[in-house]
């Protein structure tokens, strides 16, 4: 699979200077919503934007990486520390053991070691990651992990080990590589290509893979295929637009909501206002701001100016002012302490202090010269020191308590020389009664009488903090009445205009600003749709060669299955984005693969959809590892996956662990060449062991052979499991021959088990099956093994009817000629 390689930003550019009907203010917002939000603020001000181009890439990696082995110890199901050597260089290593064998554990050390995580336990409740330590031996607890860089001597060993009573998340990790020790593999450029190509996958991974994650599969293609900046661009381009489109949408609406306000208020003001807002199209602004600078009638009425001042009135709450009251009477009691003669009294003694100690630091002991009869001495000088600096402390509270007074009395003052009262107007002609009534009056008095006895401030600081403390809640409550009648008068005599237009002038302001936003915002969504529908090109154009070896690989693995998968494609924005595999059931479409298929076939999707990925040409990983596959697949497409894997394994080290032996046999079976098997087992306590593992036709003949030298057992003894071994040997021989013929003709694998199993009756008809691919030809047997010579035909009678004549002398020689017949069988 060949990617395209031209970088994002230069494609999109190309494609602008070549598409005259893009507007040019629209490319710059393009081309800046792929750079960064400051340049799109930038393009959206009208200031040039800087473009920084992605570097263009090769299509292959900076490094090829290999791995080399995996060491377990005290982890998972592996007690004692193993290590599971790999297969240096292109090739596949199949690691073989049942279920709880430990051979998982290696496979998920691998993707713990360097990722930091499993998507074994991804997404799961936090049971999943507890038993992650070894039950027998849980000391020491470690996993590493070597790999080898091509052209580099020395491999990079990640390690991660855990104490005692360490969290799995809370693992000490060590990265050493020829350029020395790393604190993690982000410092070697590693973290970013294990997130895009993920090289392990595990088959609770591949379920989720081909159904329940779509967008995280869609994420996962798009970052491969270097696509991810679209969606970023988009994004940049949907926050921009959002406060604009926010902006018009709540203009709109208070539009609506001030016909409904204006439609309530009796003013003609309020009715032509109104009758402006209600027409379509846009608003004359000019004619509703004339209509809100229209003067305002009530303003000539005396009485509403007067109750308006007295509705303003707001003086400081009284408590506030006893506050103050407490305070200014503290202020004064410690002043008091500090009176001005004894202060200044207290700075006169201790400046001459000052000079006497001065003048006894420059001569020493001596007579006082103030008085000539006192001496300066050292305990003069001591005595001296601490009255000095109790005379400036003194000094320093006078000061301070006097500045604190001076401040209190000023705020005081200030306080109710600020309770203004209004004058209430003079009637225009000597008869015209007072606006307000007599109510008014009545309450203008009480404001005024009680102010006025606020103001009478007597001039000590001590009486004044009494007076205000007596006077001023009688103020306030003055106040309080006065503004209430006024406010009860105002609500009689409002019509609603005022607060109307105060909303209208409010909503003016806001929509002489919404052509300009409605401009950004068509400007910022003539960007978004057309980088939608050439982004949306691109992305075919990508994603196309992945798709074709997904379809390469299907094709290889769909086997007999009626299901054809279509070109995978990208669909989809935002939180509705996926991934597609279109499909056809016997020719007819289904329009979507996950409701038709079976669960074998939903395995082989996931593998079709993760191995592009995998082993995508810009990967630095050359190798993959594949955890248990073949989970419900089969015959037919297990050899299918056997014949993928040998393809991949051309220039990639493909390691696949698994618990079921018919991938083995596939790859002994169809011949693809070398394949490296591993055999793990498992003993008490955790006790792992690795070892190579062997077809079934050498394992057969390997034990025969150490049975027959076994002088320790009689000969009529190991005869019988002697020849028995033999014979499955020679069984098993037939039934590669069988398969890898058959499948060759393409044979639907069921009728290859059904025949297997109807010959396996007898071992005349499965070496008939095998030589003469005719299970009935069972009497040409013998002369095919004469004509082979040796001791072939005495080999097949021995195997066939038990041990007889000069084989209870010779087991060893039976194992020799059953091993070449089982190799001219095969």
């Amino acid at each position: 699979m060949t990617l395209p390689q031209q970088p994002l930003t230069e494609l999109i550019f190309d494609r602008l200077a070549a598409d005259d009907t893009v507007p040019a203010d629209t490319a710059e917002l393009v081309l800046a919503a792929l750079s960064d939000d400051d340049d799109l603020a930038a393009a959206l001000a009208g200031h040039p934007t800087r473009l920084d181009a992605r570097p263009v890439g090769t299509g292959e990696p900076a490094e090829r990486i290999w791995l080399t082995s995996v060491t377990v110890a005290g982890f998972r199901g592996v007690g004692p520390e193993q290590t599971l050597e790999i297969g240096p260089g292109p090739g596949i290593t199949l690691v073989v053991g049942r279920n709880g064998s430990g051979k998982s554990s290696f496979a998920e050390a691998v993707e713990l070691a360097l990722t930091g995580d499993s998507a074994r336990w991804a997404e799961k409740t936090s049971v999943w990651r507890t038993g992650w330590r070894n039950l027998h031996a849980p000391d020491p607890c470690r996993i590493g992990v070597e790999l080898r860089v091509d052209g580099v001597a020395t491999p990079t060993r990640v390690t991660r080990s855990w104490p005692v009573d360490a969290e799995l998340a809370d693992a000490e990790v060590t990265v050493t590589s020829e350029r020395g020790r790393h604190g993690d593999l982000a410092e070697l450029g590693l973290a970013r290509p294990l997130e895009l190509y993920r090289p392990f996958l595990t088959a609770a991974e591949l379920g989720r893979l081909a159904a329940g994650t779509q967008s995280q599969l869609f994420d996962a293609l798009f970052a491969i295929l270097g696509l991810d900046a679209l969606t970023d661009a988009d994004q940049r381009l949907l926050r921009a637009a959002r406060p604009h489109d926010a902006a018009v949408k709540e203009v709109r609406a208070q539009r609506a909501t001030l016909v409904a306000t204006l439609s309530e208020v009796d003013d003609d003001r309020a009715r032509r206002a109104g009758a402006l807002l209600r027409g379509r199209g846009s608003v004359d602004l000019a004619a509703v701001t004339a209509i809100l600078d229209e003067p305002d009638e009530a303003t000539t009425d005396r009485a509403v100016l007067l109750c308006r001042e007295l509705a303003a009135l707001a003086p400081p709450p009284v408590d506030e002012v006893t506050r103050l009251a407490g305070q200014l009477r503290d202020a004064a009691a410690e002043t008091l302490r500090y009176d001005g003669g004894r202060s200044r009294a207290a700075l006169r003694g201790a400046e001459l202090l000052r000079l006497a100690l001065e003048h006894h630091e420059e001569r020493g002991d001596g007579a006082c010269p103030v008085c000539a009869t006192g001496n300066l001495d050292a305990g003069w000088r001591a005595e001296a020191a601490a009255s000095l600096m109790e005379l400036r402390q003194r000094s320093v509270a006078a000061q301070n308590a006097s500045t604190r007074l001076t401040a209190l009395l000023r705020q005081t003052h200030h306080l109710i020389d600020d309770l203004i009262v209004p004058d209430s107007p003079a009637p225009k002609t000597p008869n015209e009664p007072q606006p307000g009534g007599h109510g008014v009056e009545t309450l203008l008095g009480a404001l005024r009488e009680a102010v006025a006895a606020l103001r009478g401030v007597p001039g000590e600081p001590a009486d004044l903090a009494d007076h205000l403390a007596a006077r001023y809640p009688a103020a306030v409550a003055a106040a309080d009445a006065a503004r209430a009648y006024a406010e009860g008068f105002l609500r009689q005599r409002d019509t609603g205009w005022r607060a109307a237009a105060a909303e209208l002038r409010d909503w003016v302001a806001a929509a002489g600003g919404l052509p300009a936003r409605e401009a950004t915002l068509a400007r910022l969504k003539a960007a978004r749709g057309w980088l939608k529908e050439t982004g949306a090109e691109i992305r075919d154009e990508r994603v196309a060669p992945f798709a074709a070896h997904s379809q390469r690989i299907w094709e290889r693995l769909r086997q007999e299955s009626n299901v054809e998968l279509g070109a995978m494609t990208l669909a989809g924005t935002n939180t509705r984005r996926r991934v597609v595999f279109p499909v056809s059931v016997d020719g007819a479409d289904n329009g979507t693969a996950l409701g038709v298929m079976s669960q074998g076939e939903m395995q082989a999707l996931g593998l079709a959809t993760f191995l592009p990925r995998s082993c995508a040409p810009e990967s630095p990983f050359r190798f993959i590892v594949v955890d248990d596959p073949v989970q419900s697949m089969d015959p037919s497409k297990v050899d299918g996956l056997a014949r993928v894997l040998a393809e991949l394994a051309e220039q990639r080290q493909v390691v696949v662990f698994t618990h079921d032996t018919r991938l083995p046999d596939a790859v002994r079976r169809l011949d693809l060449g070398r394949a490296r098997i591993v055999e793990v087992y498992r003993a008490e306590r955790s006790v792992v062991t690795v070892r190579p593992g062997s077809d079934p036709v050498i394992r057969y003949l390997d034990d025969a052979h150490a049975l027959a030298r076994a002088d320790e057992v009689s000969a009529e003894v190991r005869g019988p499991v002697v020849a028995e071994l033999c014979r499955s040997a020679l069984e098993a021989a037939c039934h590669l021959r069988v398969w890898r013929s058959r499948v060759a003709r393409g044979v639907p694998h069921a009728d290859i088990e059904t025949a297997i199993t109807d010959a396996s009756r007898r071992l005349t008809t499965m070496v008939a099956l095998a030589v003469f691919d005719d299970a009935d030809r069972g009497g040409d047997v013998l002369g095919w093994l004469a004509r082979r010579g040796g001791g072939a035909v005495g080999a097949y009678k021995a195997c066939r009817e038990g041990v007889h004549g000069a084989y209870l002398a010779d087991l060893p020689g039976l194992v020799t000629d059953a091993r070449a017949l089982a190799k001219a069988l095969s």
